[in-house]
């Protein structure tokens, strides 16, 4: 009797794992209609498609926002920002390669790579001149383009970016980069066993990490989850993280170029972590007439928690 009990035990666990991830994968594929050109512009890139959204259009100067590493949807979680700041500049949002509705790509993500990519779709644009502005991971790709570009580049705008040297700095016993790792494949299995969905169903912001301030449309929040649950952290991304390492040590030695000013946000919450933080920041700049660091009392995604600062600041800045 006790075998028949564990028998009709384990076919009924067996169908209540089997069910959610049968039902997470039918409605994945009815989706994908729901994401195609929601937002932005297509630029071919390499023969493929990345994605691009211009917001202030005529306005001077241009700034060029780029995202933090894993961002569902640059151009919606930057929207708020975009949108504040594209009252006085032409702000363009770019989603790399694996990123929000841009295509995957399989080359290897270099810096060098990423950059190419990053730097064509800014000249099929027509980007003549323009300022950096760049979360996290980004600030990487900003200072190897910076020093790439210099001739373009009018400045660097971070906030709460990478730096080189940063891994050398660590406050936790265990890398960046693997915490980076633990968390998507999580994330991963919460999005395959259709965790993430169930919990969103009545209110889609539970899928998403965004400014819980702006009032999002409910058309961006639907496209906005789909992108967080089913298109977040593949192949091109992850093999990104793999190549974090590498791409931190060809920087290594960089700082921005002689005459480049740059503006440094950065997160009083991750000072307090890491107190070398502020430093390192401060260890990239050369020009010192113009540059400066501000530490803002907030989080790394000081975008969502400090955005009005950082708008009334970049606009007094850049028009000094």
């Amino acid at each position: 009797m006790r075998g028949v009990i564990f028998k009709v035990a384990m076919w009924i666990l067996s169908i209540i794992a089997v069910v959610p991830l049968v039902w997470n994968y039918f409605c994945k594929k009815s989706e994908l209609d729901k994401v195609r050109s929601a937002y932005g512009q297509e630029i071919e890139i390499a023969g493929i498609k990345m994605t691009a959204d211009v917001k202030g259009q005529g306005n001077k100067p241009t700034i060029i926002l780029l995202p933090g590493w894993g961002s569902a949807s640059p151009i919606l979680e930057f929207l708020p920002l975009a949108k504040a700041l594209a009252e006085n500049f032409c702000v363009i949002t770019i989603e790399p390669f694996g990123y929000g509705l841009s295509d995957r790509n399989s080359t290897e993500r270099t810096i060098s790579t990423i950059v190419k990519e990053l730097h064509e779709c800014t000249q099929k644009l027509g980007c003549k001149e323009y300022y950096l502005m760049a979360h996290s991971i980004s600030g990487l790709y900003s200072l190897y383009w910076a020093n790439e570009y210099p001739q373009e580049v009018k400045g660097f705008i971070g906030i709460d970016p990478s730096v080189p040297k940063q891994s050398d700095r660590e406050p936790f016993p265990i890398r960046v980069v693997t915490l980076n790792k633990l968390s998507s494949y999580l994330q991963q299995a919460k999005n395959i066993l259709g965790i993430t969905r169930l919990k969103s169903i009545s209110k889609h912001q539970k899928a998403v990490y965004a400014d819980s301030s702006y009032v999002y449309t409910k058309e961006e929040l639907m496209v906005f989850r789909i992108l967080s649950m089913d298109f977040v952290n593949n192949k091109t991304v992850m093999n990104e993280l793999d190549c974090m390492e590498s791409n931190l040590d060809v920087v290594r030695e960089m700082k921005f170029p002689n005459n480049m000013p740059v503006l440094q946000f950065v997160s009083g919450v991750n000072c307090e972590l890491m107190e070398a933080w502020e430093q390192l920041h401060r260890e990239v700049i050369i020009e010192t007439d113009k540059s400066e660091v501000l530490r803002l009392d907030g989080g790394h995604y000081l975008h969502f928690e400090c955005k009005q600062e950082i708008v009334d600041k970049v606009k007094e800045w850049i028009s000094e």
